[in-house]
């Protein structure tokens, strides 16, 4: 009976770890890969849902400031960035 308790508890915890650890995982890369693709003068959407252009770009030093209006330029945290912003037939779509 030992070895059916160990095995249900082996099969718990990779059950555990294949829905709730991966997928987090892999959110963590899709963000990191959309923040390794924008450069200066990309307009982006942020988590907060404004859209500006990037005018600063610093991910290593945790750096970013975008621009809002000619005159409101905001710095933020490159990860408050959800994705490069494009505006489809009038509907903003954050870029996947």
């Amino acid at each position: 009976m030992a070895l059916s308790d160990a095995l249900f508890w082996f099969i718990l915890i990779a059950f555990v770890v294949l829905f709730w650890f991966v997928p987090q995982w892999l959110n963590r890369r899709r963000q990191q890969q959309r923040i390794e693709a924008l450069s200066v003068g990309d307009r982006v959407l942020t988590i907060g849902g404004f859209v500006g252009t990037l005018t600063h770009f610093d991910p290593e030093a945790g750096a970013a400031r975008i621009r809002l209006t000619e005159d409101v330029e905001v710095e933020i945290l490159p990860g408050a960035i959800r994705g490069q912003y494009r505006d489809d037939a009038g509907e903003a779509e954050a870029a996947d």
